[in-house]
């Protein structure tokens, strides 16, 4: 039984590999990278929601996430979610977020995205609110978002 559970765990671990890539080798594949629903969670207020978006940074030299606002949560931080050794999902705050030049910063589902705690109202569907980005080099972004399930 230990040798199968091994082999199993074994093969998942090969087709785990095989089918994941980074962004270079699927733009060799001529695969597009995963598209991200730009929007933000419906919440009540008090709760806490999401925020998902593209950012591409225009600039010629790299840029760094310095830090995120919005007027509609008492905090907000960039998380990446993650996976422990152990399978559970898990998510941490990440301090800072460097993009490259003409790169993107891809906040979606499941990855990098923006937690928005302590709503000082009710993000309903069909509402659009806006999220503030301050990067070392751009300055202030304000990116607005309709709230969609």
């Amino acid at each position: 039984m230990k040798k199968i559970t091994y082999l199993l765990f074994i093969g998942g671990m090969i087709l785990s590999v095989a089918c994941t890539g980074n962004k270079a080798e699927k733009e060799m594949m001529n695969e597009q990278p995963e598209e991200v629903r730009e929007r933000v969670r419906p919440a009540a207020s008090g709760g806490t929601s999401a925020a998902y978006f593209v950012y591409t940074n225009l600039l010629t030299k790299a840029d760094t996430l310095l830090s995120v606002e919005a007027d509609f949560a008492e905090m907000v931080q960039v998380h990446e979610s993650y996976e422990t050794e152990g399978g559970m999902m898990g998510m941490r705050e990440q301090k800072e977020v460097i993009v490259q030049p003409a790169g993107e910063i891809r906040f979606k589902q499941g990855g990098l995205h923006i937690m928005l705690m302590g709503l000082n109202q009710e993000l309903k569907d069909g509402d659009s609110v806006a999220v503030r980005l301050e990067f070392a080099a751009a300055g202030e972004v304000v990116k607005k978002l309709p709230v969609q399930p």
